[in-house]
């Protein structure tokens, strides 16, 4: 078969499984109510006037006509694959806007027009909230509080009111919600999470996934920004230091015009915001940043944040230097990373350098225009940026950050998606016969090193696509379809055991369990095994396998073997196992004889070998009533049978396995049933010898 007739064998049956194999009931989380309404509805439900939010605003976002996809076409709304919808709740910062409309003052409504990279440069057609409403199954919520936003995340119409919106939209949705937020947001977003919903004692059973813009877990920079204390912290911290350059810079321009059209324009709010509630409790060691509760451990948590790099004076912060510099890192302005990251599960930081010293700014440019450096070389100078992709109120601009920001959020809602055979064919794998663990390209894992075998999907690795090799159900008792595959794995030689792999959704993988780890007591692991048949029942995997008997040859797979596979919660395990070997049909071909039944002896049997085993017994008669003795061409045989498997020796037999009957009439030590095997779980005797 030639490998584009395999490529469309393969993707029709992944087509066929997909339709036909994975019809699984999938049960709605406890206390969620059953999803029949639209996210329109939902925003209906669980705004503001229903559930008493004053001054709060719950909305589902609009798609706007200036958020278009790349093709130019406008953003819509779409269900995943299930059809259904998975809530994202964006949550903006300290004195923000999270409201989605024609004006853009949302904290994520701007275009995505910012990137670090000094020689690169954006091309985004839309918002960070229009990326959100481009991706299947997302249904994009905002949760504005500017009306109290000075106050602290405690405040009922904070912290509180996002816990309300969040039990709202789960049990709306049936799904765990999402949620991103930009600086204090993250906080409003940490408080509401740690206290209880309507599941539990707190919010993780509600909430998969919180992605946060520059959030100061540990405390704000700006939070230090207060008259008092900046002159004497700037004289021995660098990063006060760095900060009091900048205000300085800003107050002489300023001081003819308000409006600078740089950097100074991005500054915070002014000081006097420093001293409401919400500004004292975010400076660093407050009472209300120690009294929050960490992230809850099932939550993920995928913090990003800006580093702007300041080359500074190195001889005195206020004398003017002779091109000489130090590099001070200052978070985002705002808050440090260090801050940011705090508790995080996953991080992601922009970084950006600025120039401080005019004598090196004024060499840099030298530099440029000989070209002599490049400009990716080359400190910016803040006052000059009028925006910058490090900086606090831009974070949710930046390509850098925007791009994980968006994975996060699809890496969510397409683990929710239940596993097809499609989707199995870009899973991971665990390491297996000297290959690593790593993750499959069209069924079979890439980077493997020519004649050094293969690793993948067993329906596609061998060629013989078969939907028998993968089975679909829910394995782990969550409500969601799940699939078990076979994996099989070479290394350029004879094939290595296979491995039985439970996925979930989004194909992740649940667990795995090498055939070779399933014996029998007093059985040895066969050289390989090769899967049969998987089977899903009760929330268990059937799977029936082929492997080596003790003494059969390497390629000789006579020991048939059944077990179920479930998973505990931790592993793999099988129960119920059992095994089949030529003994049975010896046994029932030997009964058959004594009672006279040639029907069901012939049956057993190639053709003519129960009439003539019928005349033999007739001689041979003890040899009728002993036990057998199976032996693989690659056991010791007795001194009497050891020509049996010898090709060319005076006793030799053609067969798979070797049944002896012990026998002392006419001369004879054994009379010997040649067996072969037809097919799994099948024999027959194919011949029959005297020795």
């Amino acid at each position: 078969m030639n490998r584009f007739r395999i490529r469309r064998v393969v993707l029709a049956m992944a087509a066929f499984a997909l339709t036909a194999g994975s019809q699984v009931a999938v049960r709605a989380p406890a206390h969620a109510e059953s999803q029949t309404a639209a996210p329109a509805e939902w925003g209906t439900r669980c705004g503001s006037a229903r559930l008493g939010l004053d001054g709060d605003t719950v909305q589902l976002a609009p798609t706007l006509r200036r958020d278009t996809n790349p093709d130019g076409s406008p953003v819509a709304y779409s269900p995943d694959s299930r059809g259904r919808y998975t809530s994202v709740i964006m949550v903006h910062g300290w004195t923000g806007r999270g409201t989605h409309d024609a004006a853009g003052q949302g904290a994520f409504s701007h275009r995505i027009d910012l990137t670090a990279n000094r020689l690169g440069s954006v091309r985004t057609t839309r918002s960070l909230i229009g990326q959100y409403q481009s991706l299947p199954g997302a249904a994009v919520f905002t949760f504005d509080y500017h009306a109290y936003s000075a106050r602290w995340v405690t405040d009922p119409h904070l912290g509180p009111a996002l816990g309300k919106v969040i039990d709202c939209l789960y049990r709306a949705s049936g799904q765990k919600v999402i949620v991103v937020s930009h600086s204090m947001g993250g906080l409003v977003t940490r408080y509401a999470v740690t206290h209880r919903g309507v599941v539990g004692p707190d919010r993780s059973d509600e909430i998969s996934t919180v992605v946060t813009f520059g959030t100061p877990e540990t405390g704000s920079v700006a939070a230090l920004l207060s008259e008092a204390g900046l002159d004497t912290g700037a004289a021995t911290n660098d990063l006060l230091a760095v900060v009091r350059m900048i205000l300085a810079g800003c107050g002489q321009l300023t001081s003819s015009n308000i409006r600078t059209g740089t950097l100074c324009d991005r500054l915070p709010a002014p000081v006097s915001a420093f001293e409401s509630q919400a500004g004292r409790a975010l400076r660093a060691g407050s009472a209300e940043l120690r009294a929050l509760r960490p992230w809850p451990k099932p939550v993920f948590v995928d913090a990003l944040a800006g580093q702007a790099r300041f080359q500074v004076p190195r001889l005195g912060w206020f004398g003017l230097s002779w091109g000489r510099t130090t590099s001070v890192e200052a978070g985002d302005l705002i808050v440090t990373s260090g801050s940011a990251f705090q508790g995080a599960d996953s991080t992601r930081t922009v970084s950006c350098s600025y120039q401080l010293s005019p004598v090196r700014g004024t060499t840099d440019a030298l530099g440029l225009r000989l070209g002599l450096i490049s400009k990716a070389d080359v400190a910016d100078v803040p006052l000059k940026a009028f925006t910058g992709a490090c900086f606090h109120p831009d974070l949710m601009r930046s390509i850098e950050l925007t791009n994980e920001a968006l994975g996060a959020v699809s890496d969510d809602i397409r683990s929710r998606q239940p596993v097809t055979a499609s989707s199995l064919l870009s899973a991971p794998v665990p390491a297996a016969c000297g290959h690593p663990a790593g993750k499959l390209s069209s069924g079979k894992l890439p980077g493997v090193p020519k004649g050094r075998g293969v690793m993948g999907l067993a329906w596609v690795t061998t060629g013989q696509p078969r939907a028998d090799l993968l089975t679909f159900g829910d394995l782990d008792g969550d409500g969601t379809g799940d699939a078990a595959a076979a994996l099989y794995c070479d290394a350029g030689g004879v094939p290595w055991p296979e491995i039985i792999a439970f996925y979930g959704p989004g194909s992740t993988l649940i667990g795995h369990i090498s055939l070779s780890d399933i014996n029998l007591p007093g059985h040895e692991a066969g050289e390989n095994a090769l899967v049969h048949r998987l089977r899903y029942t009760a929330k268990g995997v059937v799977v029936q396998w082929s492997t080596q008997q003790d003494g059969a040859p390497g390629a000789s797979a006579t020991l048939d073997y059944t077990a179920t596979l479930r998973w505990n919660g931790h592993a793999i395990t099988a129960s119920g196992l059992t095994a089949t070997t030529e003994r049975s049909t010896v046994d029932r071909f030997l009964r058959a004889l004594r009672d006279h039944d040639t029907i069901t002896a012939s049956s057993l049997a190639a053709d003519g070998v129960a009439e003539e085993a019928v005349s033999q017994f007739r001689s041979y008669g003890d040899a009728l009533a002993a036990t057998p003795d199976c032996l693989g061409p690659n056991s010791d045989f007795p001194p009497s049978a050891e020509g049996l498997p010898d090709v060319g020796g005076p006793a030799y037999v053609a067969a798979t396995r070797y049944c002896l009957l012990p026998t002392t009439a006419g001369g004879a030590t054994y009379v010997v049933l040649g067996m072969d095997k037809t097919g799994f779980q099948r024999w027959q005797v194919s011949s029959l010898s005297i020795v």
